[in-house]
């Protein structure tokens, strides 16, 4: 048997009764009497079957249940605004929205720079980026979700388009005065009984690692597992020990007292753009390609020849 469908009305009172955490709170700011707001959450009670508020100790206290209904609320709530803003921007016509996806070894470090550059171009009035696992890339791009996604990750997905964007080395990050930190470049020999902070072999970063290691007949040995590269490097600042990741993650980690030292014959990585075959490609796509190849091939973290363009596939 469906449930009667709940009125508009019936969830911003219950919103606004949260929010307050007022009867008489929410009475004023909804524009009613008290006695009538509090038939009106009576009602949405009895239909829903489950008691929402209690009354203890002379205040209004949600139930478990309540709490639950408004986290959902608030979640929709938000992406009802979201919404509003990109009809607005469209309608505006000089205020485009431009929403894209990355996963972490690029959205760390190069989408930053080059989204600095689109909006010095005014490619867009309103960016959304968002942060996301490997796994949710094709979801990502064939649902509409965004435009594009920036990753390490190669697709071999027929609906998929990739287009490259420049390839990078494996760097070894140490914490700055560390007995490494002078090197030209290291190799996994080098840092065999450093306390190693790295990916598990299933992950992309851990695959790539691998293959370096078995380049120079050495087993990798982790100290501590990470799943992503944030972590590597907030771990590498603490002391805790040496990370290896690709050098797109590790652009200007200088800053904050970190040195990246290039690996010896270790795995070149590349950074990708993905959009969906089956969806229209907006300009701005092209637009980052060209600002992500020039943040990545104008990085100042390396000496020359770490970072380098690379053949689209």
């Amino acid at each position: 048997m469906a449930h009667p469908k709940l009125k508009e009305r019936q969830i911003e009172i219950f919103r606004i009764v949260m929010a307050t955490n007022s009867l008489t709170a929410a009475a004023r700011h909804l524009g009613v009497s008290q006695p009538n707001l509090s038939i009106a959450i009576k009602r949405l009670e009895d239909q829903l079957g489950v008691a929402l508020f209690a009354r203890i100790g002379g205040k209004l206290v949600p139930t478990q249940e309540a709490q639950l209904i408004f986290e959902e609320v608030e979640r929709v709530h938000q992406q009802s605004e979201m919404l509003s803003d990109a009809i607005y921007s469209i309608a505006r016509g000089n205020a485009s929205t431009f929403r894209f996806g990355a996963t972490p070894s690029i959205g760390m470090r190069l989408i930053p720079k080059a989204l600095k550059r689109l909006q010095e171009q005014g490619i867009a009035g309103t960016y959304y980026c968002d942060s996301l696992p490997q796994r949710d890339i094709r979801d990502y791009l064939l649902f509409g979700r965004g435009t594009c996604v920036a990753t390490i990750a190669k697709l071999d997905d027929p609906v998929i388009e990739t287009t490259a964007i420049a390839e990078a080395g494996l760097v070894c990050v140490v914490p700055a005065g560390h007995r490494l930190a002078d090197r030209v470049s290291v190799s996994p020999v080098d840092i065999a009984d450093e306390p190693l902070i790295s990916f598990g072999s299933m992950t992309t970063h851990g695959l790539f690692i691998d293959e370096t290691y078995r380049r120079w007949g050495v087993t990798r040995n982790t100290a501590v597992y990470v799943h992503f590269v944030e972590a590597a490097l907030s771990f590498v600042a603490e002391r805790i020990g040496v990370t290896v990741l690709d050098a797109f993650s590790a652009i200007d980690c200088a800053t904050t007292g970190l040195v990246a030292i290039p690996v010896e014959n270790g795995v070149s990585i590349s950074a990708y753009l993905h959009t969906c075959r089956l969806r229209p490609r907006p300009a701005a796509v092209d637009r980052l390609v060209t600002a992500l190849r020039d943040a990545a091939l104008t990085a100042d973290s390396f000496s020359s020849g770490i970072i380098k363009p690379c053949i689209d596939p």
